[in-house]
């Protein structure tokens, strides 16, 4: 356990020992030197942490330690198990290092997809895409994975998509999933409709797309656009093989 005494004499040794090492060309020995503080500074934070375990900053700056050093097994075994912790120092680690599956892995252990669900949502909805991966990889219902990433943020949607089908999820997840995605998205999109269409068609699952490609030709896209023009060969396509 480390004491509060003597922090700055312990300092001083630390940097004399380093400047050493420097002045001997001494590279390797140097990396080791690094690596031991390194462990020194999660073992202290550890200890802290653990007398402390309800003080969110100490939390924060021990899981963010853990990031800087590489350590994000560390990390997940840290912050895993305890479904009453407060996530936020977590997910602000996580945010920053853009740790996005390991946050979905660590939430959906403690049992707080709804904080995953507001950030996703509120903070950061460019993170929808590898949340939703790692969620259906740990093993999360494909219907509760949707709810967690819905609405859809549009540029990641053909990555959700992609992972959706590759679960397997049901035709009516797929409709609910992308109905938000209508002709606003698309008119501030030219290849969204491609996009969506290329990640069904590659995985045989084009049919799945055809209730929303209905609705977004029923909305009545500009003639010649490059997303009505993709729609009208998808639907045609699902009429021709399906």
């Amino acid at each position: 356990m480390y004491r509060e005494a003597g922090v700055d004499e312990k300092a001083e040794a630390l940097l004399g020992a380093t400047l050493c090492l420097v002045e001997t060309g001494d590279l390797e020995a140097l990396r080791e030197e690094s690596r031991r503080r390194e462990r020194a500074l999660l073992d202290y934070l550890r200890a802290r942490v653990a007398a402390a375990s309800d003080d969110a900053a100490l939390t924060f700056e021990y899981l963010g330690a853990c990031c800087a050093a590489g350590q994000a097994c560390t990390l997940l075994r840290e912050a895993g198990g305890a479904a009453g912790k407060d996530p936020r120092p977590l997910i602000n680690v996580c945010d920053r290092h853009n740790l996005f599956g390991e946050l979905a892995t660590a939430l959906l252990a403690r049992r707080q997809l709804r904080h995953l669900m507001l950030y996703v949502r509120s903070v950061n909805r460019a993170a929808s895409a590898p949340v939703c991966a790692a969620l259906l990889e740990a093993g999360c219902e494909a219907a509760r994975v949707a709810e967690v990433v819905s609405p859809l943020h549009a540029p990641s949607a053909p990555a959700v998509l992609g992972s959706m089908l590759d679960a397997e999820c049901q035709a009516d997840v797929v409709a609910s999933l992308l109905e938000p995605l209508d002709g606003t998205h698309l008119a501030q999109d030219d290849s969204l409709a491609a996009s969506l269409i290329e990640a069904a068609a590659g995985r045989n699952k084009l049919p799945l797309l055809k209730p929303w490609l209905d609705a977004r030709k029923a909305e009545g896209l500009p003639p010649g656009a490059p997303n009505s023009e993709a729609i009208e060969g998808a639907i045609k396509q699902i009429k021709k093989w399906w």
